[in-house]
């Protein structure tokens, strides 16, 4: 029996971690030979953000702009957020404008800002269709209506 060839495993984008009780003043640009890395935020960062993806904790503050790929944010953003994959988690305040091209926002979520969809390419009519991803469980709530 002849062994087959080895694959190639895909390489992983490395992660840095700023813990919960580090304050950052200025920007942060995670790079490692000229491959972006992954961010894992716990604390406080006052400037701008740029990463591959970036995950915020519960307790975390970024006070400046967001540019990653995919953003997890379940603490405070004051700025900007560019990204393809948003996640908003439930008890995650977003204050500021949002460009994304596939959003999930949990339960209790918040976002203060303008909200805009990034085309996403092969998507045919130009834009992204809304769906419903969890009915509300209160049979009292209100319908929600979008334009």
């Amino acid at each position: 029996m002849e062994n087959p060839e080895p694959r190639e495993k895909p390489e992983k984008n490395p992660v840095s971690v700023i813990g919960a009780d580090i304050v950052i003043t200025g920007n942060i640009e995670s790079s490692l030979d000229q491959r972006a890395v992954d961010l894992h935020i716990e604390g406080r960062v006052n400037g701008d953000v740029r990463c591959a993806t970036l995950i915020l904790g519960e307790g975390s503050m970024i006070k400046g702009s967001i540019h990653a790929d995919r953003v997890r944010v379940s603490g405070a953003v004051e700025g900007s957020v560019e990204t393809r994959d948003l996640a908003i988690e439930a008890g995650a305040r977003v204050t500021g404008d949002i460009v994304y091209e596939r959003l999930r926002v949990a339960n209790g979520g918040m976002i203060e800002g303008n909200i805009k969809c990034r085309t996403i390419e092969g998507n045919e009519g130009g834009g992204s269709k809304l769906k419903l991803v969890e009915a509300p469980g209160d049979a009292k709530s209100k319908p929600i209506y979008i334009d």
